[in-house]
């Protein structure tokens, strides 16, 4: 009678495990339709949402919570420990290594925030390799274009940053709605004010403080090395030099 016992128990175990399946290594929850690929949850111990974590390696070592329809991609949450919201990481190595908090629809486009620390905004960080490597906190709707942050340091307000290289390699603090433009503050190192530095090149590589309302026109504060007021060094170029150039 023990013997038919325990034979029974085990047929029930094993009946179980074939029911419930095996459960991703560490995972805590994780919703429908989501840990679809090779590896895709493989190690990871963060909190899965629906239609999250799909792709090749997607989630694979993941620490962090992964909301909704989030980290879809090869490799796109591989080895990322921040929480990231509904609809972010999408693209191959999207968040790869990212240790920052994400908004929601932030980090789409290839690599656009691998190895970068630092939380961002809804809508942020969107286009290649747009905040890679960045270790800076980004507003709402910041860091839009290709490379538009790579590599930047300085802290960036809600609303800037657009465009190619807008502010790659930037490390100045940057205001609401500010720095816009292909190349616009792309290695600047000075704190820039509110509605500032507008235009293709204006404050590239500036060395002074911008105020706001202030370097608005093509190459404006080009090469600038002197503090800047509010309102000052606005116009289009003079004699084939932005307003305010050296």
């Amino acid at each position: 009678m023990r013997i038919s016992h325990r034979v029974g128990l085990v047929t029930l175990l094993g009946l179980s495990l074939l029911v419930v399946g095996t459960p991703q290594a560490g995972a805590q929850v994780v919703g429908r339709r989501s840990c679809i690929g090779i590896d895709a949850c493989t190690g990871n111990t963060g909190d899965v949402g629906t239609k999250s974590c799909n792709g090749v390696d997607a989630c694979l070592d993941n620490g962090g919570r992964i909301h909704n329809h989030a980290c879809t991609g090869l490799n796109t949450c591989h080895n990322n420990s921040g929480d990231v919201k509904n609809g972010s990481c999408k693209g191959v190595d999207a968040c790869h290594g990212n240790s920052g908090d994400l908004g929601t629809q932030s980090c789409a486009g290839e690599k656009a925030c691998e190895g970068r620390s630092g939380d961002a905004g809804n809508g942020s960080c969107n286009g290649l390799e747009a905040c890679f490597a960045s270790s800076v906190s980004v507003g709402t709707g910041s860091c839009i274009g290709t490379v538009s942050c790579e590599f930047a340091s300085g802290a960036i307000g809600n609303n800037s940053c657009h465009g190619v290289q807008a502010c790659a390699s930037n490390s100045g603090d940057v205001g609401t709605s500010s720095c816009k433009g292909k190349t616009a503050c792309v290695d600047n190192i000075a704190s820039v004010g509110t509605d500032s530095c507008i235009g293709v090149d204006a404050c590239h590589s500036n060395k002074g403080t911008i105020g706001n309302n202030a370097c608005k026109g093509y190459r404006a504060c080009f090469g600038n090395t002197a503090d800047i007021g509010p309102g000052q060094c606005n116009g289009d170029p003079i004699g084939g030099k932005g307003i305010c150039e050296p």
